[in-house]
């Protein structure tokens, strides 16, 4: 099978590609990325493809900007689009707290789905190959990684393919010399302040020597082996994820109870899939953590940055710190109040009669010359039932109301004593019991709410 076979037979093995799409090319001007750039270009008509290329100027060599002029002046030959964009990835790295090649990565790849969002791109092809595959296995392997990081760099993920992915860079090299293909060579890859040039310059030559060279061969098997039973995994963790974890407003749920009969695995991939929600860092040492924290009793909490896992109960809950929040709207009892409250609306207003029965009604008589707010809790607040006064707090606790609603439920109250109770989540609506109306109340407050169509 001859090197433009190969990548059709990679395109069409991972369904990389349909006729008629979109294809954005990332490219740095070296020669894995120029060598798809001309494979993709031989593929054009056959795929009837609209091709563009993305260039990243990362700013970080004195070269930078004659590789950028390069790549502009390759897609004039082969008469096709060009997008560059300069990047001060050091500035990135700094700001972020990232390595160079952390920051230059992110840079990238945000660049590149920036353009493709814009183009309405339909893939975004890039240049890896088999020896990057094995790089990416040994680099996470020395950081750590479970399974999932051992399955290094696959083929296809969301929009992005790679049709290159198991030829090796000797191969890429000697099409690219038979064919005249030109391009630029980055001197920063022989430069051992990189972690992915020690692998490649030092590690990966000295287990050549002493495994053979067809060492590669092996390791890149033993990957994709490792992937597809990643992938198996993955699919499993998908669904247990879909019966163990809920999503409440600003919360992730996991249901300790159901998680018990799983294997360790599983229930690792379901916390680490809850995490890659909140963008938050994932090791080893904090999975095993959260695991622990399950087996504690209910209150204890783990916060990781902006990050806070609290088992509540028989729950694990995850949530953003920033993002609990309470909330006030002050009534007005001379008009009709229109308040929107997370997915729910809220129209409350004075009036002398009972309009419509299936609205809530108390008696305002002896509020009309408070201030009256809708908000969320606060210390101290209480409210009066039939056997006396008690503080919201037990009442939260005689209903079992879980820690992380408390929060968001919504009151009606002046002060701290609170007049209305509206739990949205149990639609369920309690009344203080001195403003329940009486027959010879004359002044209502009428308060509806509902939750607005099309909202969570």
């Amino acid at each position: 099978m001859d090197f433009l076979e190969k990548v059709k037979s990679n395109i069409e093995k991972y369904g990389m590609l349909k006729k008629g799409f979109k294809v954005l090319i990332g490219c740095s001007g070296g020669v894995d990325s120029m060598v798809l750039l001309d494979c993709i270009c031989r593929l054009k008509d056959e795929y009837s493809l609209d091709i563009t290329v993305a260039h990243l100027n990362h700013m970080l060599r004195p070269e930078a900007d004659d590789d950028e002029k390069f790549v502009i002046e390759m897609c004039k030959r082969y008469n096709i689009k060009c997008i560059t964009r300069k990047v001060d990835v050091a500035k990135l790295k700094k700001e972020k707290g990232l390595s160079e090649e952390e920051a230059g990565r992110s840079a990238r790849y945000s660049f590149f789905y920036e353009v493709a969002e814009e183009l309405n791109i339909d893939r975004i092809l890039l240049g890896h190959n088999k020896n990057d595959v094995v790089e990416t296995f040994f680099l996470n392997l020395f950081r750590g990684s479970g399974l999932e990081g051992l399955a290094s760099v696959p083929p296809v993920r969301d929009i992005i393919a790679r049709p290159l992915i198991n030829i090796s860079r000797e191969e890429i090299e000697e099409f690219a010399r038979v064919n005249n293909i030109p391009f630029v060579v980055d001197k920063t890859n022989f430069s051992l302040k990189y972690k992915r040039n020690i692998v490649r310059n030092e590690i990966l030559p000295l287990i050549k020597e002493k495994f053979g060279e067809s060492v590669l061969n092996t390791i890149f098997r033993t990957v994709e082996i490792i992937r597809e039973e990643s992938d198996q995994i993955e699919e499993l963790a998908q669904k247990s994820f879909e019966e163990c974890v809920q999503k409440e407003d600003i919360y992730y749920v996991l249901n300790i109870e159901k998680t018990k009969n799983l294997p360790v695995f599983l229930r690792r991939r379901i916390i680490k899939m809850i995490l890659e929600y909140f963008n938050a860092p994932i090791s080893y040492d904090i999975l095993k953590e959260i695991e622990e924290l399950a087996s504690l009793s209910s209150g204890k909490k783990k916060v990781y940055n902006e990050l806070v896992v609290e088992r509540q109960n028989d729950e694990l809950v995850f949530y953003r710190k920033s993002e609990e929040s309470s909330f006030c709207f002050e009534i007005s009892l001379d008009k009709e109040n229109h308040v929107f409250y997370k997915s729910f609306k809220f129209n409350v207003k004075p009036t002398y009669r009972i309009e419509n029965p299936k609205n809530i009604y108390i008696d305002a008589q002896h509020i009309t010359q408070e201030k009256l707010y809708l908000r969320t809790r606060r210390d101290g607040d209480f409210i009066y039932f039939k056997t006396g006064k008690k503080k919201l707090k037990e009442w939260f606790i005689d209903k079992k109301i879980p820690k992380r609603r408390r929060s968001s439920i919504l009151l009606l109250a002046k002060g701290s004593e609170v007049i209305v109770i509206f739990d949205i989540y149990s639609n369920i609506v309690t009344i203080n019991h001195k403003y329940k109306i009486k027959p010879d109340t004359n002044i209502f407050l009428e308060i509806q709410f509902a939750k607005v169509k099309g909202e969570e």
